[in-house]
């Protein structure tokens, strides 16, 4: 029990400071979500259409990143200073410049996304508003999504150098120029929701130009010169790269579609899912923070040839989880008469979500132990395995569950069926992390014990 504590005790340590700063970013999301609310349905319409993309380049920027702490953590313990720099300036070179890329390809792109959608036959009146809303925001979205991307690559290098307590306070401070200026921008200049975008776009971009001013005297990136010079450094980076960044793509297929269903029912559908989508990411914050927290520690003790102390690391982090979103969703239920008012002004946008958040969050603890589960296999050195796991959450379970309940015509049946892929993903998940360290952890460490019984002899 004791050793137990003790493990729980260092993974919050590590994973507090990284909470606080994506609970600032999650709540400056949701105010901007409350924010847009007030400007209308129309207006929540047009985010939740960028709700797919966003997974994407979130996929896209995480698998780069999950790759580059993985090598850069490596080479820091075995003292190769040359490739933590090196990959540490190509992670951040080439995934920048893979996400701009990608994004001046939306932008061109920008009436094809929107008819994908956005029906015609939705409304003429509605179309043509929606149309005008959504051309003000795309352009300035997708640099809100590039400057987002650089600031984590930049966090990546920090935490795979050991340090989280940067990460956490700049996240924080991204989220306060935002705060400030979404008002400004958004109503004082009546920009709208463009406003939100260029906030969150100015907020990222200047946290990520601190991070790396402040990272230069740490001697953690490589001249760009020498990065790019360095073929060997380079396509290990890609190598490492490619299933990590297949694992973290399918949430953004899961996205796409999941959307193209909801797209089926309505613009209003559109836009509770895209609010409720916000409250999930942020009931979600200490999970995701586990997630960035946990496979660093897991990689060491796994160099250190430490078996117990990954198995307690695991067990520990996996109770705290499913205990933490009981204690969360039981709160929230509690508090629904004082929360749903905030976040939607809407009669309708009202009812749909205080029946969907009597339900749903309570499926948060396996949906938390899921990811958990995915970025263990990750830090095991197992992307294919955690790629199995994300493929059977999303494309055996979680979209199929909402095809079905959008046959239904009913948003609230979507609900149910998601919350029902969820218990079922946790318990998945669980299982095959439980099956891999019977057969793999506990044999690994019964074989290290008696080499080093013969070693003595």
């Amino acid at each position: 029990m004791l050793a137990i504590s003790s493990t729980l005790k260092s993974v919050l340590e590590k994973t507090l400071p990284l909470t606080v700063g994506l609970f600032a970013i999650m709540s400056v999301q949701l105010i901007d979500a409350v924010f847009i609310g007030k400007l209308g349905v129309n207006e929540l319409t047009v985010q939740g259409i960028t709700m797919p993309f966003q997974a994407a380049f979130i996929g896209i920027q995480v698998g780069i990143g999950v790759a580059a702490t993985s090598i850069i953590s490596h080479a820091f313990g075995a003292n190769d200073t040359r490739r933590a720099t090196n990959t540490a300036s190509l992670a951040l070179l080439v995934g920048s410049a893979f996400i701009a890329l990608i994004g001046v390809t939306l932008w061109l792109m920008e009436q094809s996304v929107f008819s994908a959608f956005i029906s015609v036959e939705d409304g003429g009146t509605q179309y043509q508003q929606l149309e005008v809303l959504f051309g003000q925001f795309w352009g300035l979205w997708l640099l809100s999504a590039l400057s987002s991307a650089v600031l984590y690559l930049m966090t990546c290098v920090y935490r795979a150098n050991g340090d989280t307590k940067v990460t956490g306070s700049v996240f924080v401070i991204a989220s306060l120029i935002n705060l400030v200026l979404d008002p400004i921008f958004m109503f004082v200049l009546n920009m709208g929701i463009a406003g939100a975008a260029l906030a969150s776009m100015l907020g990222f971009a200047i946290s990520a130009a601190y991070m790396m001013q402040r990272a230069k005297g740490r001697h953690w990136f490589a001249p760009f010169s020498c990065a790019l010079a360095s073929k060997e450094d380079f396509n290990l980076l890609i190598k490492t790269t490619i299933p990590t960044m297949m694992n973290q793509i399918l949430p953004s297929v899961s996205a796409f579609v999941t959307v193209m269903f909801i797209a089926h029912l309505g613009a209003n559908e559109i836009a509770f899912w895209s609010l409720l989508n916000r409250v999930e990411s942020f009931l979600l914050i200490f999970t995701l923070a586990l997630t960035m927290s946990l496979p660093p520690m897991i990689g060491r003790q796994l160099g250190a040839e430490r078996f117990d102390s990954i198995q307690a690391l695991v067990q520990s982090a996996s109770r705290f989880v499913i205990l933490f979103h009981l204690v969360i969703a039981t709160l929230l239920v509690v508090s629904l008469p004082i929360i749903v008012p905030l976040l939607s002004a809407d009669n309708t946008m009202q009812d749909w979500l205080k029946l969907a958040l009597w339900v749903i969050p309570f499926s948060y603890g396996p949906l938390g132990l899921c990811m958990v589960v995915t970025s263990i296999f990750n830090a095991l050195g197992k992307p294919k395995t955690a790629l199995f796991v994300c493929f059977v959450r999303l494309l055996v379970l979680y979209i199929p569950a909402i095809a079905i309940g959008s046959l239904q015509g009913d948003i609230f049946t979507i609900v149910i069926a998601a919350t029902i892929a969820n218990v079922l993903a946790g318990l998945f998940s669980w299982l095959q992390l439980t099956s891999y360290a019977k057969q793999y952890l506990s044999a690994t460490h019964a074989l290290m014990m008696k080499v080093k019984t013969a070693e003595h002899r």
